[in-house]
């Protein structure tokens, strides 16, 4: 009896870790659709320039940042930039402009569908450190730029559900 409720309890325990905080929600706008998990709070007042931003739930009533993914459409006609040129600029602008900006990773990754950029990086904002995820597609004169915004210290607790819901990122038409 005690074996199999040892069984039960492991099965059960391995069931619900295996279990993400899958992506449920989709965004489909014109040109992109993302999916984000359902009890995150969508917000698409268009604030800062974003086309949404989806923040996650507090863990608690000491938790005073919502983790969130953000996308927004960067107009870029004129300017001849590529993937590569982007990246240039955003690696310049984190390490030069912004407050203890570091680039722990930053990568053209190729894929049989669309190429994109990838960037982690970490920052200080309003004396909160803060890292981020950010992957940016180039489209008809376009910067598609989807970002995952957390905690430094919470990085490696929302890592996981940050890629999953940037993974869903892709380009329609």
């Amino acid at each position: 009896m005690k074996l199999t409720l040892i069984l039960i309890f492991i099965t059960f325990s391995f069931y619900c870790c295996s279990q993400s905080n899958k992506a449920e929600t989709v965004i489909s706008k014109d040109n992109f659709t993302i999916e984000y998990p359902k009890p995150w709070r969508l917000d698409t007042s268009k604030i800062m320039g974003t086309e949404f931003i989806a923040f996650s739930p507090l863990e608690d009533s000491a938790d005073k940042f919502s983790e969130n993914v953000n996308v927004i459409i960067q107009n870029l006609s004129g300017q001849n930039i590529d993937l590569e040129k982007y990246k240039q600029i955003t690696e310049q602008q984190i390490t030069t402009i912004m407050t203890d900006g570091k680039v722990f990773e930053s990568s053209i990754v190729k894929t049989n569908k669309n190429n994109y950029f990838k960037i982690v990086y970490a920052m200080t904002q309003n004396e909160r450190r803060l890292k981020f995820i950010s992957v940016c597609f180039i489209k008809d004169d376009k910067a598609y730029l989807a970002t995952f915004t957390c905690e430094l210290d919470k990085y490696d607790s929302y890592k996981k559900i940050g890629e999953e819901i940037l993974n869903s990122f892709s380009l329609t038409n």
